[in-house]
């Protein structure tokens, strides 16, 4: 076995979705005061957008911990019938929501109907949503005018991609916690290579603090090289 393939085997990565583990920054503040802010929402539907790896799901799943939601992504939602998924459940998340990116075999039209169905039955059941979609709802290119319509009147609020020094400061907040000392000479190395979300930063230092735990080494560029060697990017 690889060294490469031992490390895979032995840090299969589980995000930790807990609320305590959420990487607070101005980059998702409103979201996350917005999650806060519930039952208390101006409207029953909101949305959050932003890039993959942003923190979109993270925050779903700390309003899934204070709501009851249930969670699904909008591929496992269409093979149900909107009535369906509404009878069962009071609050949904709708994570991956855009539509057209499915997998599932339906048509645009298709989707836009049922999405169109959807959104009515949660204004008339009064139930409550999130959404987590890489583009606000309005920007997702629907043709159906009356669902474009109603897409439009939803709350929707970004989730901007971590700039350079909140990357740098959760990688030195997470070293630390490891116990790990960490020289600007690793760290300015670690953040031009690791893709820049914090959960690809949460797994490295994962990764690396059991590197140095496992072979007794301190965290060197020699061992951020040699992790970084072995670890494909989507594994980061």
């Amino acid at each position: 076995m690889t060294r490469a393939n031992q490390l895979l085997l032995d840090l299969s990565y589980k995000p930790d979705y807990s609320s305590a583990n959420f990487m607070k920054s101005p980059c998702n503040w409103e979201a996350l005061e917005w999650i806060h802010r519930w039952p208390n929402w101006p409207m029953k539907m909101i949305a959050i957008y932003g890039e993959p790896s942003c923190g979109k799901t993270h925050l779903a799943h700390i309003w899934q911990e204070k709501s009851g939601a249930s969670y699904l992504t909008m591929p496992e939602a269409l093979i149900s019938s909107p009535e369906e998924i509404l009878k069962a459940n009071q609050a949904i998340i709708l994570d991956d929501a855009e539509l057209h990116t499915s997998t599932n075999a339906q048509s645009q039209k298709d989707q836009e109907e049922w999405m169109f169905h959807f959104y009515n039955l949660i204004k008339e059941e009064q139930k409550d949503l999130l959404i987590c979609s890489r583009q606000a709802p309005n920007h997702w290119g629907v043709t159906l005018p009356d669902l474009r319509s109603r897409l439009s009147t939803i709350l929707s609020v970004a989730v901007n991609p971590p700039d350079e020094s909140v990357l740098h400061a959760v990688l030195l907040k997470l070293c630390a916690e490891k116990g790990m000392s960490l020289s600007s000479e690793v760290a300015e190395y670690i953040l031009r290579r690791v893709e820049r979300s914090f959960e690809s930063i949460r797994n490295l230092v994962n990764i690396l603090d059991h590197e140095t735990l496992v072979l007794h080494r301190s965290l060197t560029l020699g061992l951020v090289r040699d992790v970084l060697s072995d670890l494909a990017p989507k594994h980061i």
